[in-house]
């Protein structure tokens, strides 16, 4: 019987970060009390919290489709949407100013740092860095797995 070698992407491990990412945008909103009140300035001004909440849903919907497909037309779209997703959250320090920052470094710092920002609300320092590091790794996962799919055998009779 010969064999037939068809390339498949494998998704799992893209799908896992995607749903990993979801975990920790859950985490992010249920704990920064910044993001709760939108930094105290404009109450009920919430965009930032509506745009984690948004970044959630699409990791989770996105892991699960992932996860459950081996679909190379998938693998491409987590790709693509891993790196928007990464890019979304370095385009939010442009909002620096709805925020109360006179800076974008000064937003970078409170996002990105890993000790808490002074005079900030309580929050867990990190989980920002690791939100961006979850997408960039599910980019690279994606990458790989692109150009290098797992092999199937399968046998014609």
């Amino acid at each position: 019987m010969p064999e037939q070698e068809k390339s498949s992407y494998n998704s799992r491990a893209q799908g896992i970060l995607f749903v990993l990412a979801f975990v920790v945008a859950g985490v992010i909103l249920l704990s920064d009390k910044n993001l709760q009140t939108d930094f105290g300035i404009q109450a009920p001004y919430f965009i930032h919290w509506y745009g984690m909440l948004a970044i959630a849903v699409v990791s989770l919907i996105s892991g699960i489709v992932l996860v459950a497909s081996k679909k190379r037309s998938l693998g491409i779209a987590g790709t693509v949407g891993s790196a928007l997703l990464a890019l979304f959250l370095i385009g939010d320090l442009a909002t620096y100013s709805q925020v109360g920052f006179k800076s974008a470094s000064q937003f970078a710092t409170y996002l990105f740092g890993v000790t808490k920002y002074p005079g900030s609300l309580s929050y867990i320092p990190g989980l920002y860095d690791l939100l961006f590091v979850l997408f960039v790794v599910a980019v690279i996962v994606g990458v790989i797995s692109l150009r290098h799919p797992k092999k199937n055998r399968v046998s014609t009779a």
